[in-house]
């Protein structure tokens, strides 16, 4: 038998083949190393912050401080003078921030602090010293539940309406809005020729009010127990119970109708006389 063997050149080109495959399977698996070496540098850089990537602190994706609100930006939706809260079509505790164009114009608002939804929200901003019609401004309001009554005042140039039951009111947030809101609902502002009839007539209920100071004058019938369209604080000086010089809070509480009412001078008011009136209110 033959010894097996092989020649050199066949042994030269078996050597040759097992070195070709050693050298790419050392390639194949050195370019997956540097792929992984690349792509951790790559995530590396872009957490740090470096030029190859985006700083965490700019990024779109991660954690970011939240944005100022629209009214410490100084910006709102504008809106036009005109423009009132049920235009909004907003719901009950919801907040808007509106932008009121410069030389704005006044329109029609009821209420004092919180006002009727149906009033001019910029003309309300005015009354309520946010904004001037000259330079306009922005402003963030509060939708709220209506209520049974809504006062009137006369302040930086606007003079308000009073009003009776209203489904929706509205309110401004500003740093002291609770405040202003706890003094408008504990003694509803009214002017001197607001009558009782603002209110929602039951016997014996009590409303307290607060009249500005310095009187206008304002009719009232009766003495002591007066017709509801009296004005408020008018009965309230012939009761002798505040001046009109310093104006102040008032409770009225509202009784049954009389059959004829007296009218007599005190305290530098004079009322007049009437006959049968179904509703009345004394000063408490």
């Amino acid at each position: 038998m033959k010894p097996s063997y092989r020649s050199r050149p066949e042994q030269a080109r078996q050597i040759i083949r097992v070195c070709i495959v050693l050298l790419l399977t050392a390639i194949v698996f050195g370019c997956a190393g540097c792929s992984k070496i690349k792509n951790d540098n790559s995530t590396a850089t872009a957490n740090e912050g470096g030029h190859g990537g985006t700083s965490a602190g700019n990024s779109n994706t991660g954690p970011s401080s939240p944005p100022a609100p629209p009214s410490a930006a100084g910006e709102g939706k504008p809106t036009t003078w005109e423009a009132n809260a049920t235009s909004l079509n907003g719901k009950d505790g919801e907040t808007l921030t509106l932008a009121c164009a410069p030389n704005g114009t006044a329109h029609s608002v009821w209420g004092s602090d919180i006002y009727t939804s149906d009033s001019s929200i910029c003309t309300a901003a005015v009354h309520s010293g946010l904004i001037t019609f000259q330079q306009g401004g922005t402003v963030t309001v509060e939708l709220r539940p209506g209520r049974p009554i809504y006062g009137a005042s006369e302040r930086n140039g606007v003079t308000t309406s009073d009003f009776g039951s209203y489904q929706h009111s509205f309110v401004f947030k500003t740093p002291n809005m609770e405040a202003v809101l706890r003094e408008a609902e504990d003694a509803t502002p009214v002017m001197w020729n607001t009558s009782a009839t603002v209110v929602s007539f039951e016997v014996g209920k009590t409303y307290k009010f607060k009249c500005p100071a310095g009187r206008i004058e304002g009719s009232v019938w009766g003495t002591d127990i007066y017709t509801l369209d009296s004005s408020i604080c008018n009965a309230a000086v012939h009761a002798g119970k505040l001046t009109a010089e310093s104006g102040g809070p008032v409770t009225i509480e509202l009784r049954p109708g009389q059959d004829s009412y007296k009218g007599t001078t005190r305290n530098g008011v004079t009322t007049n006389d009437y006959g049968n009136y179904g509703h009345s209110f004394v000063v408490k």
